[in-house]
């Protein structure tokens, strides 16, 4: 018997030119998504060479896009049969289960997979999103495996139930007077962004730094929480996780690693399991992050301080979709109007990071129709030491890995997006060039991630070759490598158009290097006496300040010296020390805000949908602010879906107000019909019927206004939908019967209940809105 000689190798394994020749055709018609050969091809090879493991998973992922999944269950289990002990087969046939909606069996796939390979990224991620999903689902399986074979360190582990690290602040959070206010720092934007990204950059470090040292610190009850979309909850993170995840953020930028992975995957499973937060009376929740993308947010912010009364207290970091939208997406300034809305719905105080914001902060209340007291702003300056400990910057001769060696260059740092305004640094240096030439004109060094609205900066760097050769873009540096630039620059620029601090200029003066700023808003600030300014948008102003700093050797070691004699940052601890004293001089010297529930506009509209618009007006509102309970999704385009239990809405009406007309408008899941329920109190029964599936419906309550005036209406459905399955999965929402808004006028104004009905009618029922931008107003 001739033996056939195995001369190729198909993922390491040896195979004969035979089993080569179909897997490569095999391989080509897979790439091309021919799925049929791709099929054949591959069983013709097994068929030759049934030992290859790898391939049997191959044949079976054809053959699952052929929506074969009988065969494709059979190949993935002969690729178990022969790799026993792998994760990738019990993975693949996890997605399969999941694809047939057998989310049982998917869940067990998922978690052999794990258990074959601790801290499988993907068979983690799996079970945590089924998990997730599935509010019934016990999380218990995973966490025990995470907590004893999660590739952790025990220095990475941390007590779930403990909320410090061996309880370093736990006298002072279990005894501390009126004057000491419990904080509670708000981590829910930061928890998201690890789920995508490790390594920190501005805002993220700001939070990092400032929760990690009042952590640390241990002499102010200090707490950290986070709130949990997937279950509309506050949680509480416990102080172990949350240094523990500031420590592996700042390691390392590698999202891949087995330490972050189990850190990551045991907060997500403790997200699952914790009870919810049961906050100290009279405490101080701190958002130092973002949340205007946590659309149903300010909704559980209400039922905080309605049910223990904290105070909330958001810290601006600017108002750039308002002040200047232009240089932002369409989405992030409608979600940025919302949050605002809300911010002053609900905030008892601010804390802001420069005098420029506060200014811009009351600004947008008076363009609101806002009253905000400037006593209730405090200016949180983030001249904190930006230099990471224990960095040790990369030789000098990593330079030359930039294109730079020893050539002179200057540093900008900043993520690359309009209002950075990298088009006027690129104008300077061509006008740099046309007056000195290359070989006198020094490098500028671009570092930062790619931003939006953007694409003009790339056009400008491809279309001048000059100036293509002068600019070097670099992204995704250690910070042993930005340390490395730091230290080597002749100066820094940073000529932005708008800012709320501008953290590369703290960067730079810690450096001990001149930071060239423009005038703009808080850049003034955060240069102080040691930066050189220039007038904002002005090239010529900056071609001459550039000059000075270039070809002035004297000039610039002189501001060098004066940066090194003079600058002193603060720690992130003395940030954090004036943030609490901030909070423990409101609590003496201000009445807390309590949660009024809102008052409705008799003869108007109220829709609680999502905002879609794009600028602020006088007398601006949201209707979400009527929601009430956790009984809610967060706001559509169209309105606002209920969860399984129903939702309630609190609305006030005014004094001396008689008998009311209330006008509701309900919609049923896409696809499936559902009986509704509508109850409101003063209403003499509740109205009851059933809807067809997508189908809308007004629905009208006689209302005697009840003696404290406010109307407590609740709307429940008789049935839920999954939205996964007519979203293809991006909507993971089980849905009840949905709400649009509200219409409310007294019983006896005709003109109003005329109003009403000829603009249901007609279809513009928004022409109504309570929110809508007045004519005088514009």
């Amino acid at each position: 018997m001739t033996l056939a000689l195995k001369l190729h190798k198909s993922a390491g394994v040896p195979v004969t030119a035979a089993v080569h020749r179909r897997l490569t055709l095999a391989n080509g018609a897979r790439d091309a998504r021919d799925w049929a050969t791709a099929a054949q091809a591959y069983g013709e090879a097994l068929a030759l060479a049934p030992e290859l493991a790898h391939i049997w998973i191959q044949r079976g992922h054809a053959l699952k896009e052929l929506a074969d999944h009988a065969g494709a269950e059979t190949a993935y289990r002969r690729a178990l049969a022969l790799q026993p002990d792998a994760a990738e087969p019990h993975l693949h046939l996890g997605h399969l289960h999941k694809l047939r909606g057998e989310q049982a069996a998917a869940g067990r796939a998922y978690l052999r997979a794990a258990q074959a390979a601790p801290g499988h990224a993907d068979a983690l991620d799996e079970l945590q999103n089924l998990a997730e999903r599935d509010p019934s689902a016990d999380p218990t399986g995973l966490l025990a495996l995470l907590e004893a074979r999660g590739g952790a360190s025990a220095s990475d582990a941390w007590d779930w139930t403990a909320g410090q690290v061996d309880d370093p602040a736990g006298s002072a959070r279990d005894h501390h007077d009126a004057t000491t206010p419990a904080l509670i720092f708000d981590a829910s934007d930061l928890i998201s962004y690890f789920r995508n990204a490790r390594l920190p950059t501005g805002i993220q470090r700001v939070q990092l730094e400032t929760i990690a040292s009042a952590l640390r610190a241990g002499h102010r009850p200090v707490r950290v929480c986070a709130f949990a979309q997937h279950r509309d909850e506050w949680l509480e993170i416990p102080a172990a996780a949350f240094l523990t995840l500031h420590r592996l953020s700042l390691a390392s930028g590698d999202r891949g690693a087995p330490d972050w992975i189990a850190a990551i995957a045991r907060l997500r499973m403790l997200l699952l399991v914790a009870e919810p937060m049961e906050f100290p009376s009279g405490a101080f929740l701190i958002n130092l992050g973002t949340s205007w993308w946590l659309q149903n947010y300010f909704l559980f912010v209400r039922q905080a301080k309605a049910a223990r009364r904290i105070r909330y207290v958001p810290f601006v970091h600017d108002l750039i979709p308002i002040m200047a939208g232009e240089h932002c997406t369409r989405e992030l300034v409608q979600d940025f109007i919302s949050w605002v809305i809300g911010a002053f719905d609900h905030a008892d105080f601010f804390l802001v990071n420069s005098e420029a914001t506060k200014r811009d902060l009351l600004k947008a209340a008076e363009m609101l129709g806002r009253t905000l007291d400037p006593e209730a702003i405090a200016v949180i300056r983030l001249d904190a030491d930006i230099r990471k400990a224990g960095v040790a910057p990369v030789p000098q001769t990593a330079l030359s890995r930039w294109g730079l060696g020893r050539a002179p260059f200057v540093l900008f740092v900043s993520t690359i997006e309009s209002r950075k305004n990298h088009l006027g640094a690129f104008e300077a240096w061509i006008e740099l060039l046309r007056r000195h030439g290359p070989h006198k004109v020094p490098k500028l060094v671009c570092v930062g991630n790619r931003g939006w609205l953007n694409d003009a900066v790339y056009a400008q760097l491809d279309a001048h070759a000059g100036l293509s050769d002068k600019v070097v873009m670099l992204t995704g540096l250690s910070d042993a490598e930005l340390e490395r630039l730091y230290r080597s620059c002749l100066f820094t620029l940073y000529p932005s158009r708008y800012e709320g601090w501008g953290l590369p200029v703290t960067e730079s003066l810690c450096h001990g290097k001149v930071p060239l700023i423009s005038d703009a808003s808080s850049l003034p600030e955060a240069g102080g006496p040691h930066a050189v300014t220039f007038e904002s948008g002005c090239t010529p102003r900056l071609v001459e300040a550039l000059e000075r700093l270039i070809f002035d050797a004297d000039f610039r070691e002189k501001r060098e010296r004066a940066i090194v004699e003079s600058f002193q940052p603060r720690t992130w601890l003395a940030i954090a020390d004036q943030m609490a004293q901030s909070a423990a001089d409101w609590t003496r010297g201000a009445v807390q805000r309590d949660a009024d529930i809102p008052q409705a506009q008799m003869g108007a509209y109220h829709p609680i949908v999502r905002n879609f618009e794009t600028r602020i007006w006088r007398g601006m509102r949201s209707a979400e602010i009527y929601r009430a309970g956790p009984g809610w999704w967060s706001p559509d385009n169209w309105g606002c879906w209920t969860k399984a239990e129903g939702g309630r809405l609190e609305i006030a009406v005014p004094e001396g107000v008689g008998p009311l007309r209330l006008y509701v408008q309900v919609h049923a899941p896409p696809q499936k019909a559902c009986g509704y329920r509508l109850t409101c109190s003063g209403a003499a029964e509740p109205r009851e019927g059933a809807l067809k599936a997508g189908a809308f419906r007004w629905l009208t309550l006689d209302v005697d206004p009840p003696a404290d005036l406010v109307l407590r209406v609740g709307l429940e459905g008789d049935s839920v939908e999954d939205l996964a399955d007519v979203t293809d999965g991006l909507d993971r929402r089980f849905v009840g019967v949905g709400l649009t808004g509200f219409f409310l006028c007294a019983a006896d104004d005709l003109i109003a209940r005329a109003n009403f009905l000829e603009a249901v009618a007609l279809g513009n029922i928004d022409d109504l809105a309570f929110n809508r931008e007045k004519p005088e107003a514009r």
